[in-house]
């Protein structure tokens, strides 16, 4: 049967084993944690690239369409019919 105080060398020794262990975790947490923030970061950027990119589209679209294309005739029709409408209110807005 062990001494005494081989059994406090060995839970000595198993205590800091764990503490080092401990601090060892703790700095892999804090470097996650830093790579996490990054790619966080990364992912607003892209997904503002994302929107812009988005409205950068629609706005083609649309000017591709008041151009006339072949592609959205109909499009620039019911836009066009759309300004029309939208004149009409006015002029009866101040003729009223």
């Amino acid at each position: 049967m062990p001494t005494l105080s081989s059994q406090i060398a060995t839970i000595e020794l198993k205590i800091k084993a764990l503490i080092e262990e401990n601090v060892r975790l703790k700095t892999q947490n804090e470097q996650q944690k830093a790579e996490m923030s990054l790619l966080e970061d990364d992912n607003k950027e892209l997904v503002e690239t994302l929107k812009v990119s988005e409205e950068r589209i629609v706005a083609l679209k649309t000017a591709n369409a008041m151009l006339g294309s072949d592609d959205y005739k109909t499009k620039t029709k019911l836009k066009i019919n759309a300004l029309i409408r939208e004149l009409d209110q006015c002029i009866d807005q101040i003729a009223s």
